[in-house]
């Protein structure tokens, strides 16, 4: 029965991990040539895609790239934007979870003074963050309590 009641958690833990796409969701400015994070509006964080998070990025997105809009589909990716001001010093980072059918890297710009330094779309957890190898430790939590509730009974 122990056996059981562990393969459950962990089948249910791996199925979760599988379908849900995790990205990093947020905006960053940042000023000068050392590339210093100035403000920001709402810390980076990773979330699980959805269509609450997606409404969200595809939302500050459309502020940005308004001709990047399309029809919204039912699967999701990871977007990661870097665009400057033309005559200045301040680069502006927006990261999150788009649908699919969205390509963030066509399109152009609201402002004819701005332009684009880098742009990259991907579809795996947590592709858009610096540390793409980053660990799922809630994954690795659930999986060691699994285990230890195993072993000590």
């Amino acid at each position: 029965m122990k056996l059981f009641v562990v393969g459950v958690i962990l089948t249910t833990v791996s199925f979760q991990a599988i379908n849900a796409l995790n990205c990093m969701q947020g905006i960053e400015i940042r000023k000068g040539e050392n590339n210093e994070m100035q403000k920001s509006d709402k810390p980076l964080e990773i979330t699980e895609c959805g269509v609450t998070s997606a409404v969200a990025s595809t939302a500050l997105l459309f502020t940005v790239k308004p001709s990047s809009m399309s029809i919204p589909s039912g699967d999701y990716k990871c977007y990661h934007l870097k665009y400057e001001e033309k005559n200045s010093d301040t680069s502006t980072i927006i990261k999150g979870c788009i649908y699919n059918s969205l390509n963030v890297c066509d399109g152009k710009f609201s402002s004819s003074n701005t332009k684009e330094s880098f742009c990259s779309q991907c579809d795996m957890d947590g592709c858009n963050t610096g540390g793409r190898f980053a660990f799922d430790f809630k994954l690795l939590g659930l999986t060691l309590s699994a285990l230890m509730a195993y072993l000590l009974k």
